[in-house]
């Protein structure tokens, strides 16, 4: 019985990502490029430890092993947890929950935009000059939804070969 009980739990993931219809592009450690704008786009569950919640990695090799997987042409980056520094802060303690090892990455690749999450306290927009940081949490630190969508715009670079026709 109890191997049954965790075969339905394994299948419960595969299970919603089927039901998401054929519009919807589910990207775990993965790569998809946009129709519009030809943007190449970049999702890891993936965070450091914390609060027990899904996806939680150990900090240091763990995290850096799925963060390597991160093409470094990526435009649109889209992670679960924050990089080091950029809507991290948790309350009311005021620690950082961020991933120093995300942040090198960020700083490495330099995508145009990295969305993210899961720090709800940490909600809004930041950047450093070259990619823009949305911490696109809808939630409030009491888990109430009511932080306001984020929306933004990224105009597509012409290519070499678009600008001589």
């Amino acid at each position: 019985q109890q191997q049954q009980q965790q075969q339905q739990q394994q299948q419960q993931p595969q299970h919603f990502i089927n039901s998401l219809g054929p519009n919807t592009v589910y990207l775990e450690d993965s790569s998809h490029v946009t129709k519009l704008g030809n943007f190449k786009c970049f999702g890891s569950p993936w965070q450091p430890e914390f609060g027990g919640w899904a996806f939680n990695l150990n900090r240091g090799d763990s995290c850096r092993a799925k963060w390597d997987l991160i093409p470094t042409d990526t435009d649109i980056l889209l992670t679960h947890g924050p990089p080091l520094g950029r809507g991290d802060l948790c309350l009311p303690h005021n620690n950082r929950a961020g991933c120093v090892d995300l942040l090198n990455v960020v700083k490495t690749i330099k995508p145009k935009v990295h969305v993210f999450g899961h720090i709800h306290e940490g909600a809004g927009c930041s950047s450093d000059g070259v990619t823009d940081y949305i911490n696109a949490s809808t939630c409030t630190f009491s888990c109430r939804p009511t932080n306001a969508p984020v929306v933004f715009d990224l105009v597509p670079s012409i290519n070499e070969d678009e600008e001589k026709e």
